[in-house]
């Protein structure tokens, strides 16, 4: 049978010159990458999003599908891994594995064991856990097999846990460079990959992200996504600028405050070269928004409901973590106080952008459950009369 070229993607995993849009021209040469991998399935789908409980703004809403960039890789993290970990492979330090923190059910740590496998190179991973409370407790051996912990497994990471409070103490950049000299003293090389892919180079996903919406011929009047570590929100906003459109953007932080992130949208910024008379004041680029609720990766019943009710309703399943609590908190908090202001007004579009980490549900099963109607499993009735 002859298979047609596009019937498959014979470059998956492999480098491939970066061709950086033309409104990145302002940008240093120095600090464009020249590589990027092919690991997602790009570009992901937009199609309408009938949101739940928005019918009386008369937005006309959308949603971008980054949770299926990949199945295993799903997600915002597989952009930025694509040049962060076209670095690690391509580099002339000869990378032999790889680095990165999150939490217990971290999206970005388990998009990084997985991406890091397929291109050859080892994972070892950080992960936060509080410390066992029992003295002699083995549960730190068994941390289970839930959501990405499975996928972690699967692949053969290295894990190794760390308490939240000295996680909080040193650092997520002191955290693996401790772990990174163990692995040189034991003759590795080790590339660390930052929190949450959220650097410069990471950024430059989301900026692929936005060249995929301008090429759509689509003009979206809002961009709104659920923020964690800060570098889709850093990609976005810098390239919605760069590129000229008059797009606005919105993130709903799901952990820190806005002042965190903006702070780390003007790192990225100067990083990048960029100064304040190219961009303006970092607080024009984009709009923040508190919605971390209960605390980070912890759900509240209404926040899981309105997730259940989007599946019910529209059949995308969001993450509990990012995407799902960023739409709740947008919803019942940000539209209605900003729709006051006539920010949002009758008739505009607005892009969703799903990030992914829809794995994590699995983590909340015990919150999920007693939340699920129970009248839609019953045993099948016997039909006599039927042969």
């Amino acid at each position: 049978r002859r298979v047609w070229k596009s019937e498959m993607q014979d470059n998956f995993g492999a480098s491939s010159p970066y061709n950086a849009p033309a409104w990145l021209a302002s940008l240093s040469p120095e600090v464009v990458p020249a590589q990027k991998l092919s690991l997602g399935r790009f570009p992901t789908p937009i199609h309408r999003f009938s949101i739940p409980n928005t019918e009386g703004f008369g937005l006309e809403c959308y949603i971008k599908r980054d949770d299926l960039s990949s199945f295993d890789l799903s997600g915002n993290k597989v952009r930025k891994l694509e040049f962060l970990l076209a670095e690690a492979k391509n580099s002339e330090k000869k990378y032999d594995c790889v680095i990165t923190v999150g939490g217990l059910q971290s999206n970005h740590a388990r998009a990084t064991a997985v991406a890091a496998r397929q291109i050859g190179l080892v994972p070892f991973l950080i992960l936060r856990k509080p410390e066992p409370t029992d003295e002699g407790s083995h549960t730190d051996e068994n941390i289970g097999l839930t959501g990405n912990l499975l996928f972690n497994r699967m692949v053969g990471a290295d894990i190794r846990l760390i308490s939240p409070s000295r996680y909080a103490a040193l650092g997520s950049h002191k955290v693996c460079e401790q772990l990174a000299e163990e692995l040189r003293d034991q003759g590795r090389n080790p590339y660390i990959v930052p929190l949450g892919g959220s650097n410069a180079l990471g950024s430059f996903g989301y900026m692929q992200c936005v060249n995929e919406i301008i090429a759509s011929g689509m003009h979206f009047d809002h961009i709104v996504f659920g923020c964690g570590s800060g570098g889709t929100a850093a990609g976005l906003a810098l390239v919605v600028k760069l590129a000229g459109l008059t797009t606005q953007v919105h993130a709903v932080g799901v952990c820190d405050s806005p002042e965190y992130f903006y702070h780390h949208i003007a790192e990225t910024a100067a990083e990048l070269g960029l100064t304040t008379d190219q961009l303006g004041p970092v607080e024009d680029l984009l709009h923040l928004y508190a919605g971390e609720g209960q605390g980070y990766a912890r759900s509240t019943d209404d926040e899981l409901e309105f997730i259940i009710k989007v599946a019910q309703t529209t059949g995308i399943i969001l993450d509990p973590v990012y995407s799902g609590k960023g739409l709740y908190h947008f919803v019942h908090k940000v539209l209605p106080d900003n729709a006051k202001k006539a920010a949002f007004l009758p008739g505009q579009k607005v892009l969703y952008i799903h990030t992914g980490g829809t794995v994590g549900l699995y983590d909340k099963e015990d919150q999920v459950v007693k939340l699920l109607p129970t009248n839609k499993v019953s045993r099948m009735k016997n039909y006599p009369g039927v042969k």
